[in-house]
């Protein structure tokens, strides 16, 4: 069995490690100060709303697929084993799609705006239940996971991006509008930047490079794995 393999194990059983023990973590430091902060108060009821944790916990969803996988592939006795065309379709989907693309946006628009002006991301009262570690955890440690992936995962590229771009400008509309439902139904833009640019013409530019942004990372992912991987692509266009 290839070293990739299990060096896939180590890789996926870390992020769920991980994710699983900061989510523990924080819930209980937010526990213990939400009597006292009516902002971590709102805080607390709208991080799934948050496009990190969306982030984290589809990292924490995709190492369970990545694990289900290899496992299955270990238990197999048939030498020429290979996973259905659809779970495999899931999989590749899910990391090329949605999660490569969206871990490099999380951080690289966190930590832009966070040594920018830390208010416009990340307001001083959450630092009560995120420390430095689990901030780093949510925001730095996730590209890790996914570049490990990139390395140890054989991949080809696609010979149509077609779909899987759909599926990314699916992913972003689908958190942009759970953004926008939130402001209609509390009146407040959970993240601060947003706030500040309503009502300017800059508004509508942040969705815009956001999109880009993820899009760019998206086709970046390839020369990456051209570049450990080879440059054979798919003979078939992805359906």
């Amino acid at each position: 069995m290839s070293k990739a393999t299990y060096l896939r194990i180590l890789g996926y059983t870390i992020t769920i490690a991980m994710h699983v023990g900061n989510i523990v973590y924080m819930n209980v430091c937010m526990k213990r100060e939400l009597a006292d902060d009516p902002e971590l108060t709102t805080f607390s009821h709208l991080q799934p709303r948050y496009f990190t944790c969306w982030t984290f916990f589809l990292q924490i969803l995709y190492a369970v697929v990545g694990l289900t996988s290899d496992f299955k592939l270990l238990s197999s006795t048939n030498r020429d084993y290979k996973p259905s065309k659809y779970f495999q379709g899931f999989k590749n989907t899910l990391f090329s799609a949605i999660l490569w693309p969206s871990t490099w946006v999380v951080t690289i628009v966190f930590w832009s705006l966070f040594l920018y002006d830390r208010k416009l991301i990340f307001p001083s009262f959450a630092d009560k239940v995120v420390t430095p570690i689990s901030n780093h955890i949510m925001h730095t440690a996730i590209i890790g996971v996914v570049l490990w992936e990139v390395c140890f995962q054989p991949r080809t590229v696609p010979a149509s991006h077609k779909r899987n771009l759909c599926h990314l400008a699916f992913h972003l509309l689908l958190y942009f509008s759970i953004l926008t439902y939130t402001y209609v139904e509390r009146g407040i833009w959970i993240y601060p930047i947003f706030g500040k640019l309503y009502g300017t013409m800059y508004f509508p530019l942040l969705p815009v490079i956001i999109g880009v942004l993820a899009v760019a990372f998206y086709y970046l992912q390839w020369t990456l794995t051209e570049l450990i991987w080879g440059r054979k692509k798919k003979t078939m266009k992805m359906k």
